[in-house]
């Protein structure tokens, strides 16, 4: 990858925020902070944006809550997102103004992390690979 991966280590590690979106396609990646997602004309929103309804190559989208840090390493859950329905509420979202945005985001964070389904590894391991996925937790 094209430093995109040690970009989002460092994110990572910085632990400014908790909450976090994953976006993966053609050999990059980007992670990003919710409300920077949401963020009309932002390169993260802009990226976001330009991979809704892309089917000929897989796209992987996870959101990702840092919970703690374990030996200067972050730890936490990981979601595995449907990307189209992502990226259209992100299309959606970001077109409102800031606080209602900053609502949604809190409450999308709030799902995202409390209202998880557990899934077999198989569709875990079929989702990295093909970045679709056939589970209800999609």
């Amino acid at each position: 990858m094209d430093g995109s991966v040690e970009r989002s280590i460092a994110l990572l590690q910085r632990r400014r925020h908790t909450d976090y979106l994953f976006l993966a396609h053609r050999g990059r990646c980007r992670l990003s902070d919710l409300p920077t997602v949401y963020e009309p004309g932002a390169p993260a929103n802009l990226e976001w944006l330009a991979c809704q309804g892309v089917t000929a190559w897989p796209v992987i989208a996870l959101f990702l809550r840092a919970d703690k840090t374990v030996e200067g390493q972050p730890w936490g859950s990981v979601t595995l997102l449907n990307h189209q329905t992502a990226a259209e509420d992100v299309r959606i979202f970001s077109a409102l103004p800031e606080s209602q945005r900053e609502r949604h985001i809190r409450l999308l964070s709030k799902r995202y992390a409390n209202h998880t389904c557990y899934c077999s590894m198989l569709e875990v391991i079929q989702y990295l690979k093909t970045g679709r996925g056939e589970s209800q937790w999609m």
